[in-house]
C-alpha cells in the first residue's frame, strides 16, 4: 500500500498470522503480524543542493494488521513510542542534564526520572484511549487540558461515586 505522510512517500507491507516458536522445542507459541514500511523523502543539504533519503521501519503487532488500520498503528502509535525511546536519550544525554541539577542527590534523580517516564507514558495513553482521543479531536488539546483542568479543581467531583467506580474492574480501550 503506498501513502504519502509528512511529505515522505511510504510503501508498506505487512503479513498476519506468523506463528512465533518459543521455548524448549518451540512448545510455546504466538501468533504475530509482521510491517515493513520503506519511505524516501527530500531534504536540502548544507550545500542547498536536494538529497533523495530513504528509510525502511518494521514493527510486530499482535493485532492483525489492514488497510485501514496501518497507517495509525505504524505512523501514530509505533513511530510515537519509538519517539519516546528518543526522549529517553534525551533526558540522560541531550538537554535535561541529569548529571547537573539532580547527580548531587542519587534519590532525587532517580525520582525525576521515573516520573519522566510515568509522564511520558500517561500521555501516550491518554492520547490513545477512545474516550480521551474523542474529546481531543473534539476540544483541541488546549481546550481538553482546559476542561480536564476545571474538571479536577471543581467542587462538583462525587467522591462517593468515584469510590464506587474504583471497587470495580478499570477497562480502557484504546483507539485502532
Amino acid at each position: 500500500m503506498e501513502r504519502v505522510w509528512r511529505g515522505r512517500k511510504q510503501n508498506f507491507w505487512w503479513v498476519n498470522h506468523i506463528v512465533y516458536e518459543y521455548g524448549a522445542n518451540g512448545r510455546l507459541k504466538q501468533p504475530v503480524h509482521v510491517v515493513v514500511c520503506e519511505e524516501t523523502w527530500e531534504e536540502v543539504d548544507d550545500d542547498g543542493q536536494i538529497m533523495t533519503k530513504s528509510s525502511r521501519h518494521a514493527w510486530l503487532s499482535s493485532e492483525p494488521l489492514t488497510k485501514k488500520n496501518i497507517h495509525e498503528r505504524c505512523n501514530r502509535m509505533a513511530r510515537s513510542r519509538w519517539g519516546l525511546e528518543n526522549d529517553i536519550l534525551k533526558e540522560k544525554h541531550h538537554g535535561y542534564h541529569y548529571e547537573h541539577i539532580f547527580a548531587h542527590e542519587w534519590n532525587a534523580m532517580k525520582g525525576y526520572h521515573y516520573l519522566m517516564h510515568i509522564a511520558h507514558f500517561v500521555n501516550e495513553l491518554a492520547l490513545y484511549s477512545v474516550g480521551i482521543a474523542e474529546q481531543v479531536e473534539e476540544m483541541g488539546m488546549v481546550g481538553f487540558l482546559s476542561f480536564l483542568r476545571s474538571t479536577i479543581a471543581g467542587p462538583w467531583l462525587n467522591l462517593e461515586r468515584i469510590r464506587q467506580m474504583l471497587q470495580q474492574p478499570v477497562q480502557l480501550r484504546l483507539t485502532a
